[in-house]
């Protein structure tokens, strides 16, 4: 049969069909299988209408069937041809994207070699620095206990702390009994202390007197004993020993006639080889005579060795003693007289003095009277005890002592009369921010009580010295500002202060600046050239506000700058 030589390509064309129904994907998935069902009913009545009509639609279907099988073989060619196509397109995209891919390495390659840089800009740089401040009266009376003489102060009654009180009003009552007992004690000691000046001023000019005759007594004392010792030495003394020696001289003379005197006697009666009575009589008498002469030049030898060895040494020592003495009492006597003098007009000027100063105290013990009823110089407010830089740190101490028989000490700020209008603020600055303040500096004061409540405020003044706590004290004031009622001295604030502001300051990040190795004082930063090389550029610094920090000297607007380079070289100084 013709038909049957068709019968491959019809299978083949069927198949074809069939696999473009399956790769026509899922946009026709929901469609496919209503189509096999339909292509299967049209084939089944087809069948049915070949087997009643063979002839007559023989050469239809045969023409039908080879009408089909040359559109499914277009078709297959067709689809062919597209798969071709969708190749080729397929391998193009791939490369592509496989140049893509390579370009976009290559990129990122030569970016990750290029250094991330920074580019410099002008911007407004506005620095704020905040303080803990509190509200101060510009107008306060302190009231303190100063007296002069008295020390015990009782309270009695005493005003409370934060009262209103008008001028006049009484603050504090002390007890007066013991300080009434004083001012008695004191009247008498000034009387007594009058009469013994009364005294002293008689008794003086006498004692002034006496010490001047015995000056004069022991001077003439003194003089007659220098006379009487220059005459000892130049006559009575050398007297003395030509006297003994005179005497003893003589003694001697006397022996020796008075033995050639015997020895005569005896040479004469020893030639008449007879001794009558009155010659044994002589010779006897001759030879006492020679014994008493021996006597007294043993005597006189005596004598002279006793005035040269002891009496006249003896009346040197007394001279010179006696003397000594005279001197010493002469000018003890002068001694007297000038400091006795001296020291009875200071006694006298002592007690002049005396008098003087019980007038004063008994006059300041009848000021401190004035003390016992303190009353208050003007109107305000009461506050305890003494404001330093704004704080009130005394009115829990104070608070129990002003209190019925509570004890004051003297010289001590027990309250102080506040005007509450108008205020300032007072506020503490640390060395490390000293330098950042000045005079005339613009403020926002922020109440603590209220912080929505803002008030303008100008650095009023700043202390060049600091204080105990090595604070620099500075005051702001707020004469423009319309005060709450509720706002009271003593009060805490926040004061934001505008330490710095420029509309186009050139700033960087921090972080990219960098310290010289050799000197930290010295800054740079590494810029980044036309030819694409970094380069070092040391810069001057300004102010800084977070992580960015001002460029005084040394960049322009800008520049590009980067720490890459910073980083690999310090790197390569780690490894």
């Amino acid at each position: 049969m013709p038909w049957l030589s068709e019968c491959p390509r019809m299978l083949f064309v069927l198949l074809g069909t069939i696999s473009i129904v399956f790769a026509a994907g899922s946009a026709v998935a929901d469609d496919k299988p209503i189509a096999i069902v339909e292509q299967t009913a049209a084939t089944d009545e087809a069948s049915n209408d070949a087997a009643t009509a063979k002839k007559e639609e023989k050469a239809s279907e045969k023409v039908a069937e080879e009408k089909d099988g040359k559109d499914a073989i277009a078709a297959e060619s067709k689809e062919s041809a597209a798969d071709v196509e969708d190749n080729k397109e397929s391998d193009k995209k791939s490369e592509a994207d496989e140049k893509k891919s390579a370009d976009e390495t290559a990129k990122k390659t030569e970016s990750e070699k290029k250094p991330k840089t920074y580019t410099v800009k002008r911007k407004p740089l506005k620095i704020e620095e905040e303080l803990s401040g509190v509200f101060v009266a510009r107008e306060m009376q302190e009231i303190a206990v100063r007296p002069d003489v008295w020390s015990r102060f009782v309270v009695l009654e005493a005003a409370e702390h934060g009262q209103e009180v008008k001028k006049g009003d009484l603050l504090v009552r002390f007890d007066d009994e013991q300080f009434d007992d004083r001012l008695a004690e004191e009247s008498i000691d000034l009387r007594l202390d009058e009469l013994s000046l009364m005294l002293a001023e008689e008794e003086t000019p006498r004692e002034e007197k006496l010490l001047e005759l015995a000056y004069r007594e022991a001077m003439r004392d003194y003089d007659q004993l220098v006379e009487d010792h220059e005459y000892y030495l130049k006559t009575d003394r050398p007297f003395a020993e030509r006297i003994a020696e005179y005497r003893f001289s003589s003694a001697k003379e006397d022996l020796e006639s008075q033995r050639e005197e015997l020895a005569q006697l005896k040479k004469m009666y020893e030639a008449d080889e007879l001794t009558e009575e009155t010659e044994a009589i002589v010779l006897r008498r001759q030879e006492f005579e020679v014994n008493t002469a021996e006597l007294m030049l043993e005597l006189q030898e005596a004598s002279r060795d006793y005035t040269m060895n002891v009496s006249l040494p003896r009346n040197d020592l007394t001279y010179t003693t006696t003397l000594a003495k005279a001197k010493l009492v002469l000018e003890r006597a002068k001694t007297a007289r000038e400091l006795g003098i001296s020291r009875g007009k200071y006694e006298l000027e002592q007690k002049r003095e005396k008098r003087a100063k019980s007038v004063r105290t008994n006059a300041k013990i009848l000021g401190d009277r004035a003390l016992m009823d303190l009353k208050s110089p003007v109107d305000g407010t009461v506050y305890y005890g003494r404001c330093v830089d704004g704080k009130w740190g005394e009115i829990s101490t104070l608070s129990s002592k002003l209190v019925p028989y509570g004890t004051i000490p003297p010289n001590t700020v027990i309250m102080t009369i506040v005007n509450q209008r108008p205020l300032y603020v007072s506020a503490d600055l640390s060395e490390k921010d000293f330098s950042k303040f000045k005079e005339g500096l613009d403020a926002v004061i922020i109440p603590s009580a209220d912080d929505e409540v803002e008030l303008a405020g100008k650095v009023e003044s700043v202390a060049g010295i600091p204080n105990a706590s090595r604070k620099f004290g500075m005051h702001f004031d707020l004469e423009k500002n319309e005060l709450p009622e509720w706002l009271v001295a003593g009060m805490s604030c926040t004061a934001k202060v505008t330490t710095y502001v420029k509309k186009d300051a050139l700033q960087i990040p921090k972080a990219l600046v960098q310290t010289d190795k050799e000197d930290e004082k010295t800054k740079y930063v590494m810029v980044l050239g036309e030819d694409d090389e970094l380069q070092r550029r040391d810069v001057k610094l300004g102010h800084s506000k977070g992580d960015m920090v001002e460029i005084l000297e040394g960049l322009n607007e800008g520049d590009r700058i980067s720490k890459d380079t910073a980083k690999k070289d310090a790197e390569e100084e780690d490894e």
